[in-house]
């Protein structure tokens, strides 16, 4: 009698255990890898959902001022017009979660016709531009790593000025066939940017980056994409342009 009561215990516990193993491989709710984004008009990201079951469908409260696309566990929300709106995911079973989306006009728009735009940063680098305007460097390494360079072209007695903004391309944007907009925002740093003026250097935290565009310089194949890269230094907001014209190991 003994033996029978273990062994109908044990079936118990076994029942048991597969029944909270089923549970917990359905997550009974949606989670998302952000719940708000900023984005500019044109531009694009992709925020994960986890949980529930498949498929997701989204929906922009605004189908206006975002749009978005579902492709898998991947939402793809692009900035349409100026405004705010939200985007609600519902899973197969009517579970929702909302993505707060807020869109914004480029502060670069004017720019993006002008590949003579050499650098733009704070009130030291307003606006430098011309197709003669300094010597610059738009380089890429083996281990992702971005540099831009521009020095001006210092008259006698001059003191020399220069710029030089490295930062991490893991997703390869630079130098990549990809040409959609990325933002890398994160309160740890994500680059760094040396500025010398009269002969004086000074080290500034990168704190975020994005491509702005890329297009080619011209219509010769073989010729390098020229890229807008945008980025935020010390607080201050900035722009450098110039084709890849280096890539080294």
């Amino acid at each position: 009698m003994k033996r029978i009561s273990i062994y109908l215990l044990s079936l118990i516990l076994s029942g048991a255990f597969f029944t909270a193993c089923e549970n917990d491989e359905s997550d009974p709710k949606l989670t998302l890898d952000k719940n708000s984004i900023d984005l500019f008009i044109g531009e694009e990201t992709v925020v994960k959902v986890s949980g529930g079951e498949t498929p997701y469908k989204a929906t922009p409260a605004d189908e206006t001022v975002a749009g978005a696309t579902v492709g898998g566990s991947d939402i793809t929300i692009k900035g349409l017009k100026v405004g705010n709106t939200t985007v609600k995911v519902i899973d197969k079973n009517g579970l929702e979660a909302i993505i707060a989306v807020a869109v914004k006009e480029d502060p670069y728009e004017a720019e993006k016709e002008d590949a003579t735009v050499r650098v733009s940063w704070g009130e030291a680098f307003e606006k430098v531009q011309g197709i003669d305007a300094g010597l610059y460097e738009l380089s890429k390494t083996e281990d992702k790593t971005v540099t831009f360079t521009w020095t001006n072209e210092a008259e006698e007695e001059a003191e020399e000025e220069s710029f030089v903004l490295t930062f991490q391309d893991t997703n390869d944007k630079i130098g990549g066939e990809s040409e959609t907009a990325s933002t890398l925002e994160s309160p740890a740093v994500a680059g760094k940017l040396t500025v010398t003026v009269d002969g004086e250097s000074t080290d500034y935290n990168v704190t975020s980056w994005r491509l702005v565009q890329a297009e080619p310089a011209d219509d010769e194949e073989g010729t390098p994409d020229t890229y807008w890269i945008a980025f935020a230094a010390d607080g201050k907001s900035g722009l450098c342009v110039a084709p890849l014209t280096a890539e080294t190991e």
